[in-house]
């Protein structure tokens, strides 16, 4: 299972920000739909690395939704869906093949390639958002 986590720490900028802002900081749901329009190319790359006849598989990669996180702490999951009229249910077997389970083919880490592809660029434009949303709610409340 690959969880990964990103933080933004040591930014001068960004605590200078976020203290002029005090207790009117960014709504959990903005900071959502941020992730979401960062996550379009990551799941662009999972999709583009699946190789599978029905494309079932490919169409299913797309963010989870209903998975609700704790007040102050948003975060958006990609990945397969198996609900609804998704056909994702098998992906776990395709990621991690044979290594974990008695498959006989290789592991194809699709989602993990198209993670470290994506992950430095991801948090560069993470952090312009994150930058451009509060510096808009800053001129909003002066």
């Amino acid at each position: 299972m690959i969880t990964p986590l990103t933080t933004i720490t040591g930014d001068k900028e960004l605590d200078r920000v976020l203290k002029d802002l005090g207790q009117n900081a960014l709504k959990d749901s903005v900071i959502k739909q941020g992730l979401r329009k960062l996550a379009k190319p990551i799941i662009n790359d999972i999709r583009s690395n699946i190789n599978n006849v029905t494309k079932d598989l490919s169409k299913s990669i797309g963010v989870i939704k209903k998975v609700r996180s704790k007040k102050g702490a948003p975060f958006i999951l990609i990945g397969p869906r198996y609900y609804g009229s998704f056909k994702g249910f098998h992906a776990h077997l395709v990621e991690v093949g044979k290594e974990t389970y008695d498959v006989e083919y290789e592991a194809r880490k699709n989602i993990e390639k198209a993670y470290n592809k994506n992950k430095s660029q991801t948090q560069e434009k993470l952090r312009k958002e994150i930058l451009n949303l509060l510096d808009k709610k800053l001129r909003k409340l002066k």
